[in-house]
């Protein structure tokens, strides 16, 4: 039988940025997986191009059946989150308010994912977001906030953290698609806005997933529908 791993997220989790399929990042993890464990993995995909935290949030409660067939679950959103407060900004104080909503909301979204996650006795993984405009002060500060507020209810409810922005830090003009300054203004420029992560960040962000979805998978499928989650109480 084979492992069933499913991600959840928004553009970046359905594959933006990759030349093909074949290339994102899910399907990355999945081959990395079947050659550490030696068995054939299904993987299953949740998301959308424009999915917030909470649009994916609505979807996993109003479909839990999807989840409940899961050997392990990776998550990764926020991204649109953040677009979602810059646009709707009017000035800088503005934006550092309109963000402190959006980490409320995100919060809430992510510790509703996660709970029916534990409910259902399915490990899940939570990823950090990279952050595309390294040279920009304001997106920096955004990530981080967002990224602290993954970590935080992401151990209040015992669910390891996946550093995808350490693994992409520094390396961003390799892995970014029509990466150009590094700065925020680079969505104004023609073309479609350089956010989403090349076959090689897709790669990266693959192998680098596999790594924590290989132990919980392993044990919740060797379990079969034994609670993984309540069996740490």
């Amino acid at each position: 039988m084979s492992v069933i791993v499913l991600h959840l997220g928004d553009s970046i989790a359905s594959g933006e940025g990759a030349s093909r399929p074949f290339c994102a990042y899910p399907q990355v993890a999945s081959r990395a997986l079947a050659a550490e464990m030696r068995s054939a993995v299904e993987t299953r995909v949740m998301a959308e191009p424009g999915w917030t935290s909470a649009e994916l949030a609505a979807c996993v409660t109003a479909d839990p059946a999807v989840l409940a067939c899961a050997d392990a679950a990776a998550v990764l959103v926020g991204g649109d989150d953040l677009i979602q407060a810059a646009v709707t900004s009017r000035s800088e104080s503005h934006l550092r308010r309109q963000l402190s909503a959006a980490y409320r909301r995100y919060a809430r979204d992510l510790a509703s994912i996660a709970g029916t996650c534990r409910r259902l006795g399915v490990p899940l993984v939570c990823c950090t977001m990279y952050n595309p405009f390294p040279r920009s002060a304001l997106a920096a500060l955004a990530i981080r906030g967002l990224n602290d507020v993954t970590t935080r209810v992401a151990t209040r409810l015992g669910a390891p953290v996946a550093p995808v922005d350490a693994w992409v830090a520094g390396r961003e003009p390799l892995v970014i698609a029509g990466y150009r300054t590094g700065r925020v203004e680079d969505v104004l420029a023609r073309g479609r806005a350089p956010v989403h992560p090349n076959d090689l960040g897709h790669e990266i962000i693959g192998r680098g997933l596999a790594a924590y979805i290989s132990p919980l998978a392993a044990m919740r499928h060797r379990l079969g529908s034994t609670a993984v989650w309540h069996s740490r109480r």
